[in-house]
């Protein structure tokens, strides 16, 4: 048989590749954590009485929230599967922390002195930095569980990045409650708190990701 003759045969019925099932069950996975989480709140906290009102700083939470949890979602997927280079996707979340830092100092030294505690710690305890980590465990405990398929060998890493990415959508949840708009604590804490998240993310995920 010539040679084109059998290229021609086997390229008859050949359909373009579908798309990826584990996408599908990521994308899913993240929907269903914050959906948990956004239930977690309206039941346990409620949404916060002026939302109507305060809908632009409470978008811009959670907006703020969700480019975090953007910056993450690249090295997650790049720890997903051993051996992948990770390019400068740490440096691009250095540069975010250095970049949500430098807004928050602007935002303090062009506020009056003696506003600039209020504006910062919010007038009380930072509940975001316990709210926070709480809220991320649904989308953590789903990405956990996902992640073990594809057999990480960065164990540590891995952790936390999924703690940190899972942090970013819980703090989309937390955007609908969280009472303090001041630019400063929101930088300042929901990255510390997101931090949290990517800690416990490490210790964690060295354990259960383990095969």
């Amino acid at each position: 048989m010539k040679t084109d003759r059998l290229i021609d045969m086997l390229a008859k019925g050949v359909e373009p590749a579908q798309k990826p099932a584990w996408k599908r069950r990521f994308a899913l996975t993240i929907a269903a954590g914050l959906c948990v989480a956004i239930a977690m709140i309206v039941i346990g906290a409620g949404v916060r009485t002026d939302i109507g009102a305060a809908l632009a700083p409470v978008l811009m939470k959670a907006g703020f929230a969700a480019a975090a949890a953007a910056i993450v979602l690249p090295l997650t997927l790049q720890l997903m599967r051993p051996g992948r280079p990770l390019g400068g996707r740490i440096l691009a979340i250095g540069a975010f922390v250095a970049l949500a830092a430098l807004i928050a100092f602007v935002a303090l030294m062009g506020a009056d002195p003696a506003e600039r505690m209020r504006l910062l710690m919010g007038g009380s305890f930072p509940w975001c930095i316990i709210f926070i980590p709480l809220l991320a465990t649904p989308t953590a405990a789903g990405l956990l569980w996902l992640m073990r398929a594809f057999a990480p060998t960065r164990l540590t890493m891995t952790g936390a990045a999924i703690g940190a990415f899972s942090g970013g959508v819980g703090a989309m949840a937390y955007a609908l409650y969280c009472p303090v708009d001041s630019v400063a604590f929101v930088t300042i804490w929901y990255v510390l708190a997101i931090a949290v998240c990517a800690a416990l993310g490490a210790i964690i995920g060295a354990r259960l990701l383990r095969w």
